[in-house]
C-alpha cells in the first residue's frame, strides 16, 4: 500500500523540529462504499488514518489546516500541557488502525486546549466516530458521533460557513444524519428538511436525493417511537 503514499516534509509550528509524515494520494485510492454521514470504505488504504500530523519531538498534533503558526501564548499551552507529558513517538510510517485512533484522540486533546473552533473539533471526533465504525466499536462509535453532533450543532449556530468544510446545505444534512443515528428522529426530520428547503440544494443533487432518503427512514423511526409510546 505504499504506493498510495509520500512523504512530506514538515517544521513544526512549536518546537521548530523538521520531521516527515505519510501523506495519501487521494485521486488513486479505490473506494467501496459510501455510508450516509460522509464515512467512505476504502478497498485498500483508508486517508483518514494520516489525516492528523503528529511532532514526535513535542507532541504538537492538528491536521494539516490547523498545523499552522502559533501564539506565544499557545506554543506555551501547548509545550506545559503536552510536550512536558510526550513520550516521544514517530508516527511518521505506516499506520494502523490504533495509530489512527491515537493521533485523532491527541488532535483532538490539542484542539480543546487551544479552544479550537466547534467546526473544527466536531469533524475530529466524526472521524474517531468512523474509526471506531472500522473498529466494530459501536459503544465509542456512538460515543464520538454524539460529540461531533454537539460540536456540530453548536457550530452552526455561532460560527461562519465554510465550518469542517462543508457549506449550510451539506452540514445541515450531516447533522440530520446524525440526529437520526443517535436516535433523535424527530429532530433529524428537521435538520434534513432544512436541507432540502436551503435555495441551494438544486446544486447539490446527491445530497438531495440521500436527504429524501434519509428523511423517510427518519419518519419511520419516528411513526415506531411514537407507536412505541402509546
Amino acid at each position: 500500500m505504499d504506493h498510495y503514499l509520500f512523504d512530506k516534509e514538515l517544521d513544526c509550528p512549536v518546537c521548530a523540529n523538521k520531521f516527515k509524515t505519510k501523506k495519501p494520494r487521494l485521486r488513486k485510492l479505490p473506494v467501496q462504499q459510501k455510508d450516509p454521514d460522509f464515512h467512505i470504505w476504502y478497498k485498500e488504504l483508508n486517508p483518514v488514518y494520516y489525516n492528523v500530523w503528529v511532532c514526535p519531538n513535542c507532541g504538537f498534533s492538528a491536521t494539516e489546516s490547523e498545523f499552522k503558526k502559533l501564539t506565544a501564548e499557545e506554543k506555551s499551552i501547548i509545550l506545559k500541557n503536552i510536550s512536558m507529558k510526550w513520550n516521544k513517538r514517530d508516527f511518521g510510517g505506516t499506520r494502523s488502525i490504533e495509530m489512527a485512533l491515537e493521533t485523532h484522540k491527541l488532535a483532538l486533546l490539542v484542539a480543546q486546549l487551544l479552544n479550537k473552533s466547534q467546526g473544527y473539533l466536531g469533524s475530529i471526533c466524526l472521524r474517531l466516530a468512523w474509526l471506531y465504525r472500522e473498529e466494530k466499536n459501536e459503544q465509542e462509535e456512538a460515543a464520538f458521533l454524539k460529540y461531533a453532533l454537539e460540536y456540530l450543532e453548536n457550530a452552526y449556530t455561532n460560527e461562519s460557513f465554510p465550518i469542517a468544510g462543508l457549506d449550510e446545505v451539506s452540514l445541515s444534512y450531516l447533522i440530520g444524519e446524525l440526529k437520526r443515528k443517535t436516535g433523535e428522529p424527530q429532530n433529524a426530520i428537521f435538520w434534513f428538511g432544512r436541507a432540502l428547503d436551503h435555495p441551494d440544494i438544486k446544486f447539490k443533487r446527491m445530497i438531495q436525493l440521500k436527504a429524501r432518503e434519509q428523511w423517510q427512514l427518519a419518519r419511520d423511526a419516528y411513526k415506531e417511537q411514537k407507536e412505541q409510546a402509546e
